[in-house]
């Protein structure tokens, strides 16, 4: 195995530290000093904004200039700076006042933009370290090793919430936080000690407009895109709230969330490391991602309607987690197929940002309904918010066979 391809494993796992006690942890944190979820959705729609107005323009510039080590080590850093700011914040403060919530915010969103812009300079390596008939064994194994990051994560931090632990003055899920960066930044030198191979370009020569166009005119691209971020529209929206929904709907106390979060990891990772499997077994990646989509709107319809029984509650995370291993490494490898090989990194800046439209559409229209079912109690409102993310899947689904049907009718002309 190529030593570059160690370290770009590596460095998924590494990073999964970092974005995992944020997913668990922090809603968790807001919710008991009594903040309303308002605050997460508007922060990540925030961040979406961001990341649509810099990363195309960023995208362009690492594939001109070859600089995409460079933008992951900023990223990277930032991300350390905004973990550890939250947590002696949300330690050291008792009442949440507006201001400490704009604060606050104002780091989740540069965490945010940071670990979502990261990724496209890290998915734009993929195509120059491996080959067409590797890609999707590569982006499965990377995936996989991502979500094993985030079970050693839950499994050596979680026992630190319910101890007495104390290091620096932080404690519980504050000091989870901090140990997330900690070991996110060790974890992640290898990987950062690589150098570019950079390339001396006087002007980048990149218009939006030019960008945004040839976008909306490639139709297999643009249908594709659209499915795939519906499909991650929901399973977003649903990370954003998971650990609110097992606590709500399901009476899970902080122990079983970890549990639960685990277990819907492990089987993360066993979905990466069969997406290779599956393509062989169908004999197409794009047949493969379709496969994957279907098990994600029967793991959703599951958890919207199961009763609270927590071995069915486990059975259907386990689903969702393996379809999560699968959908998004193959997601990464069928756009590295069919986006222009000399534009990746432009590419994939779109790419992400389609899939973090998710923090726009899907925590909206998630609150929407919850407002919308106020009158009903919380358990219908969560499970008729998770019944929505069921129909946001279907149409992602029907738009990937959309963009399926354009590639069959360009191959007959």
């Amino acid at each position: 195995m190529k030593k570059i391809i160690r370290l770009w494993y590596l460095y998924d796992f590494a990073n999964s530290f970092a974005s995992v006690v944020l997913i668990f942890y922090y809603p968790l944190m807001l919710a008991e000093k009594g903040a309303s979820n308002t605050w997460i959705g508007i922060s990540a729609a925030i961040a979406t904004g961001i990341l649509l107005l810099i990363l195309p323009y960023l995208g362009a510039y690492s594939d001109k200039t070859g600089k995409r080590i460079f933008f992951i080590k900023i990223a990277s850093i930032l991300m350390v700076v905004s973990l550890f700011s939250l947590a002696f914040l949300i330690q050291n403060i008792g009442v949440f006042s507006i201001s400490i919530l704009f604060l606050l915010s104002l780091f989740y969103i540069l965490f945010q933009v940071c670990f979502q812009g990261s990724y496209v300079f890290y998915s734009a390596m993929l195509r120059a370290i491996t080959d067409t008939d590797n890609n999707a064994r590569v982006s499965g194994i990377g995936l996989g090793l991502g979500q094993l990051g985030n079970a050693f994560a839950l499994g050596i931090i979680g026992p630190v919430l319910g101890s007495t632990l104390i290091i620096i003055g932080l404690s519980g899920k504050p000091l989870a936080l901090f140990l997330g960066g900690i070991l996110f930044a060790l974890l992640s030198i290898p990987f950062l000690r690589q150098k570019d191979v950079k390339n001396d370009v006087e002007k980048i020569g990149f218009s939006y407009r030019v960008f945004f166009k040839t976008i909306f005119s490639e139709k297999r691209i643009f249908f594709f895109l659209v499915g795939y971020s519906l499909l991650a529209d929901s399973i977003l929206t649903f990370q954003l709230y998971l650990t609110l929904y097992i606590t709500k709907v399901f009476d899970f106390s902080d122990k079983l969330v970890t549990y639960a979060g685990m277990a819907g990891l492990i089987f993360a990772v066993l979905g990466g490391f069969i997406a290779s499997k599956l393509v062989s077994r169908l004999k197409n990646k794009e047949k493969a991602l379709r496969v994957s989509s279907i098990f994600y709107i029967v793991s959703f319809c599951a958890l919207a309607l199961i009763p609270k029984i927590s071995l069915l509650v486990f059975v259907a995370l386990a689903l969702s987690g393996t379809a999560y291993g699968l959908l998004f490494s193959l997601a990464r490898t069928v756009y590295s197929e069919i986006s222009p090989h000399d534009r990746q990194g432009e590419f994939f800046s779109i790419f992400t940002i389609f899939e973090r439209t998710a923090s726009i559409v899907g925590p909206l229209v998630w609150l929407l309904t919850f407002y919308l079912l106020k009158n009903f109690g919380e358990n219908i409102q969560y499970r008729g918010s998770m019944l929505l993310l069921v129909l946001v899947c279907t149409c992602g689904f029907y738009y990937l066979i959309k963009s399926n049907r354009v590639a069959k009718s360009l191959t007959t002309n």
